[in-house]
């Protein structure tokens, strides 16, 4: 079943907010199993709406809009269907009275701009709204579907969930498809492209690379669950040494289980990081059970008073060296007294950077069990990208030492 979605809105299009509803949609419409094939933002422009709609009641089995539902002037969503769809556009009593009565309950005066909302394609089935006044609508024209839905998130989401999909699973017969994410690090895309290519699969399970910050996402979707599991498996077999988690595991979750189930304790002392270790960590429910502290030491006042991190140290070799990393963690060891402690120090930029030291250059060290281990790295992007490879990689070389 192919399937569009659009999100509709001048304030998208601009920029001034971002559209989540789309991916929102997009990742459970494709769990019930359709195939998207269109997602694509428009504006509050009646001739290229009624166009864009017109065209999807032509070649899409399912349409999915978001927005536009509203009670002001360029709440065109309603109108525009119906105009695609060849229906009337009629006033819904019903509709206009539940609106009056969930105002009423909030205080807030009836409007007659609010009489536009009750304002819908004639036949259409509707969708009940319990947490704003906007009704979703469904019309059919030649078998196809336009299900348009209010574009405020909350609202959007507790009607997909509660009244569309049941509808969905009723209207069509939907065969789901079945998902596996495995999830890599510390090798190029380009050797795990090359792995794929020489992987023997079915023809109906695609496969889809993404890359994030050092990690590596391969997406397998099949709807056949057997032939998907013997792809996946191979490829495991193949990339087994890169491999660290699959489906919703990160990095941190999968350490955090392997220090809890071996009774490890941790800690952190964060300089480029500024406590993203620490929060990535804490994020999971249980961590207390292994994450003990951390000290965010951005200063080097704080790295020395708090640290103990020598000033002979920080004058002679600067804070971004190995020898400030390693004393931060043996500073933090004495605080914490943890089994495993990792350390990082580095420039994360925009600025700050030399030609000895550019943006980048970070140090991340790590001590288990009182041995050391310092590594030094150049990473690219910019502050936000060279923060998170930074605890990427930091987790990535933990979790290397705890497979030893």
């Amino acid at each position: 079943m192919n399937c569009a979605i659009f999100a509709i809105g001048n304030e998208i299009l601009e920029g001034s907010i971002t559209d989540t509803n789309s991916t929102y949609l997009a990742k459970h419409l494709t769990d019930l199993g359709f195939k998207i094939v269109e997602i694509k933002a428009l504006p509050d422009n009646k001739e290229i709406l009624v166009d864009n709609f017109t065209y999807a009641l032509k070649n899409y089995d399912l349409t999915i809009t978001t927005g536009g539902l509203g009670p002001t002037f360029d709440d065109l969503t309603a109108e525009t269907v119906a105009l695609a769809a060849n229906r009337e556009f009629i006033f819904y009593e019903d509709v206009y009275k539940s609106i009056e009565n969930k105002l009423a309950v909030r205080g807030v005066k009836i409007k007659e701009s609010h009489k536009h909302q009750a304002y819908l394609p004639k036949d259409a089935i509707l969708f009940q709204n319990d947490k704003g006044t906007a009704v979703g609508f469904c019309v059919e024209n030649s078998g196809s579907l336009i299900i348009s839905l209010p574009g405020i998130p909350y609202e959007m989401k507790h009607m997909f969930e509660n009244y569309v999909v049941p509808f969905l699973k009723n209207r069509f017969d939907l065969k789901p498809i079945y998902k596996k994410d495995l999830k890599f690090i510390g090798i190029p895309e380009s050797d795990v492209d090359e792995a794929i290519i020489n992987t023997e699969k079915s023809d109906d399970t695609e496969v889809i690379i993404n890359t994030s910050k050092g990690m590596i996402i391969v997406r397998i979707r099949s709807y056949n669950y057997e032939k998907l599991m013997a792809f996946a498996e191979k490829l495991k077999d193949k990339l087994n040494k890169f491999y660290f988690g699959e489906d919703d595991d990160t990095l941190e979750s999968v350490i955090l289980k392997k220090l809890i189930a071996k009774n490890i304790t941790i800690s952190t002392a964060e300089s480029c990081t500024g406590g993203l270790i620490a929060k990535k960590l804490t994020d999971i429910p249980g961590s207390s059970k292994s994450f003990l502290g951390s000290i965010v030491s951005y200063s080097n006042d704080a790295k020395n008073n708090i640290l103990n991190v020598s000033k002979e140290t920080l004058e002679k070799f600067g804070a971004v060296s190995e020898e400030c990393c390693k004393e931060m963690l043996t500073g933090c060891k004495k605080i914490f007294n943890s089994d495993i402690v990792i350390a990082t120090t580095g420039i994360a930029g925009p600025d700050g950077g030399t030609k000895d030291k550019p943006v980048g250059t970070v140090f991340v060290g790590i001590n288990m069990k009182d041995k050391v281990f310092i590594k030094k790295y150049l990473f690219n992007g910019d502050r936000e990208a060279i923060r998170e490879r930074t605890a990427n990689i930091a987790f990535r070389n933990l979790l290397e030492l705890l497979s030893e």
